[in-house]
């Protein structure tokens, strides 16, 4: 409802699951990535974690090697939006030497989901997609979940304007399903379970 705090807010359309979450060690993060995220990611992350909703989006989590250099999912869709901005920065940003933009999400049409951290204070960082389909970047006034609020309630992409529950899925779920035969997408049996050999990370004849 209304009013309510927006995590609070995303969990009624986007329920977690038990077990969801991941634990980040914020301080190593944010010296490794140079930033320091926004509290409302903290939560998010803490509430869901690496999944992804709906088979359509992705989120990401900060990883960093031992030597504090980014690194994973999240640092590879971070260069590749870089590459984006300095190419075809947003009205009224201009093409900076470093792109202030930091990505948190990547969906299947492959936009990338960022934040501008233009600001000293995450918690003022507005959000921005770079759309593969239109090749333009749209830059919102908001931070992350306000702006996945206003998504799954199909305000700013109408492909979310059902007003159905969103299905959100952890890495560590998906694996689970998929070693019991489960599809993750959808949560009914996989008709193709077992087919193609044993999941990853699953032996042989366990």
């Amino acid at each position: 409802m209304e009013g309510e705090p927006l995590i609070v807010q995303l969990r009624d359309l986007m329920p977690p699951h038990e077990g969801a979450g991941d634990s980040i060690d914020w301080e190593e993060a944010e010296r490794a990535w140079g930033v320091g995220f926004p509290q409302d990611y903290k939560e998010f992350v803490a509430q869901y974690g690496d999944g992804e909703v709906d088979a359509f989006l992705t989120f990401l989590v900060p990883e960093w090697t031992e030597g504090s250099v980014p690194s994973g999912a999240m640092a590879e869709e971070t260069a590749e939006a870089r590459r984006m901005w300095l190419e075809k920065p947003p009205a009224g940003y201009g093409s900076l030497a470093t792109p202030p933009v930091v990505a948190w999400g990547v969906n299947a049409r492959a936009d990338l989901l960022c934040w501008v951290t233009g600001e000293q204070d995450p918690g003022l960082w507005p959000v921005a997609v770079w759309s593969r389909g239109a090749l333009a970047w749209d830059v919102r006034d908001c931070g992350m979940l306000e702006y996945l609020v206003r998504l799954f309630r199909g305000e700013i992409d109408t492909m979310w304007a059902d007003d159905g529950v969103r299905r959100f899925v952890h890495v560590r779920e998906a694996q689970r399903l998929l070693a019991a035969g489960i599809n993750p997408d959808t949560g009914e049996p996989n008709p193709y379970a077992g087919m193609f050999g044993p999941p990853p990370g699953r032996p042989q004849g366990e």
